[in-house]
């Protein structure tokens, strides 16, 4: 297993980042000015996207009616926004 760092630099409503499957999320941080997810994960298992949704604070969140989502945490950045993450799961490429 191997600790991976995968820098988000626009946060929108959904993101599909790159992330072996099976991967699991430790953290989501500001580093440097820019929104980060820390995960672990076995660097030889396939890669595939994870849906990651990010909601400022008073927005509202919609999920698909058959999603499960996993609450990550929420992120206090420098700039004065906060959000919070949600793990939608893993999407083939």
């Amino acid at each position: 297993m191997v600790v991976y760092k995968i820098r988000i630099n626009s946060p929108k409503d959904i993101v599909y980042v790159p992330m072996q499957t099976g991967a699991k999320i430790l953290r989501a941080h500001e580093q440097d000015g820019a929104l980060c997810l820390w995960f672990y994960c076995d660097p030889n298992a396939e890669v595939i996207h994870r849906g990651i949704r990010i909601a400022g604070t008073g927005h509202p969140i919609e999920f698909s009616g058959d999603s499960n989502p996993v609450f990550i945490g929420t992120v206090l950045m420098q700039s004065g926004l906060v959000w919070h993450l949600f793990d939608l799961g893993e999407f083939p490429f």
